[in-house]
């Protein structure tokens, strides 16, 4: 055999086994990229049954924390994470872990995330974010997070509005977030907002039925009950003084019988009628909003700004008839866009800044038409901001209406409320 021969015949088979290995690395390209749309498929399935299993336990009447907490512990599984948090917000402007499940978790529960920090550009651009690893950067904001190495970030959206944050944290030799994971958790994670939107509008359904029954027991028995027993022992009074020795005795104590159960019954009532009245300002006002859901047909949405707790102290300083100014003005701004507005939509902002608090009450539907504005409620909430040097704005068209109730406060009282 010639040289030449012998190099074309290596040469054959040289080629014929690199054609082999191009066939065989080919047909495992073409096997990943089946099973691809697989492996999605069943990881998107997997998401959708936590997230039909935790609506239905929310909707079913679940502790609104234990739902959290089972969204925590649930997604630890079907994310293959090793650690899952829930950010929510905290006192203040503060964004804070308020769960988290997993092993070596518990110190992440409490965490402040930082301004300018991932979570709060996921809070403020309503999108996830996939963090390659903590472990390999060079700073990390949050030193318990420097321990884990690929994260997921995905915001909790309901009707518009960042209530929270979905961290996912993974060991450091974990294999990376995909893009297909960020949207199954995207997708994930504004059903569960929703379906906690819908929890706590049931909760304050639920809050105000009650105190709405316990305010009818309250009636009734003052109308029914003590007014019988109170005709009751006028009989049993008669009777006595028609008789002599131990026969009107035993009425005696007959008698002292119903006025302690009288004085009972009264004491009854006033603890019910005190329950049924919430004291506390942002308690009234989350009643107005509760009770308002039955003539919208959807549950108005409150915001408070700066803070909740920051009102509420200014609330409890203020003169008491006028925190019953704003929540009539709550009242008279619901009611309207109940009678009149046919909106889609409803937004009650509470604002207290350093020289007013004012009460914005707005909607997206026709507007109050123009024979409307001189209206007895209008004027009744006109006069309430008057009575405190206050004013009352109206801008009313075929896109909604707003409503701007506005009354002045001093500085001592801004700062004794927004005080850290």
């Amino acid at each position: 055999m010639s040289i030449v021969t012998r190099f074309t015949s290596a040469g054959r088979q040289l080629s014929s086994r690199a054609a082999q290995a191009i066939r065989s690395l080919a047909a495992r390209i073409d096997l990943a990229d089946t099973a691809r749309p697989l492996r999605n498929a069943l990881t998107r399935g997997e998401w959708l049954a936590v997230g039909q299993e935790v609506t239905t336990a929310m909707l079913e009447g679940a502790d609104v924390e234990d739902a959290l907490a089972l969204i925590a512990s649930r997604l630890c599984e079907v994310a293959e994470a090793d650690a899952a948090c829930l950010v929510l917000q905290g006192v203040g402007d503060d964004w804070v872990i308020e769960f988290a499940d997993g092993e070596d978790a518990e110190d992440l529960v409490g965490l402040v995330m930082p301004e300018g920090g991932r979570a709060r550009q996921v809070l403020a651009d309503r999108a996830g974010m996939i963090v390659p690893s903590f472990a390999r950067l060079s700073s990390v904001r949050l030193p318990q997070f420097g321990r884990f190495g690929p994260a997921l970030y995905a915001p909790l959206v309901a009707d518009q509005q960042s209530i929270g944050v979905i961290i996912l944290l993974r060991r450091p030799d974990a294999a990376e977030f995909t893009p297909d994971e960020l949207k199954i958790a995207e997708s994930f994670a504004r059903q569960a907002a929703l379906a906690l939107k819908l929890a706590e509008a049931r909760d304050a359904e639920d809050r105000a039925a009650l105190l709405d029954e316990r305010a009818r027991i309250a009636r009734d028995l003052h109308d029914l009950a003590i007014q019988h027993l109170f005709a009751t022992g006028l009989s049993i009074a008669r009777a006595r003084d028609a008789l002599e020795g131990e026969p009107a005795q035993l009425l005696d104590e007959a008698l002292g019988g119903l006025d302690e159960a009288v004085a009972q019954i009264r004491s009854i009532v006033h603890a019910l009628q005190r329950d049924a009245i919430p004291s506390r300002p942002m308690e009234r006002l989350e009643r107005e909003i509760a009770l308002a859901r039955h003539g919208l047909g959807f549950l108005p949405e409150l915001e408070v700004l700066p803070s909740a707790p920051a009102v509420e102290t200014w609330a409890d300083g203020a003169d008491e008839d006028l925190v019953d100014d704003v929540v009539a003005v709550v009242r008279e701004g619901l009611s309207n866009a109940s009678r009149h507005a046919r909106a889609d939509h409803v937004t009650v902002r509470l604002t207290l800044t350093e020289g007013a608090f004012t009460v914005t009450t707005s909607d997206d539907g026709i507007g109050i038409p123009p024979d409307r504005t001189r209206s007895s409620g209008l004027r009744n909430i006109a006069e309430r901001a008057e009575r405190w040097g206050g004013t009352l704005e109206i801008d009313t068209g075929s896109s909604g209406t707003t409503l701007v109730w506005t009354v002045p406060v001093s500085r001592a009282a801004y700062r004794l409320a927004t005080a850290p």
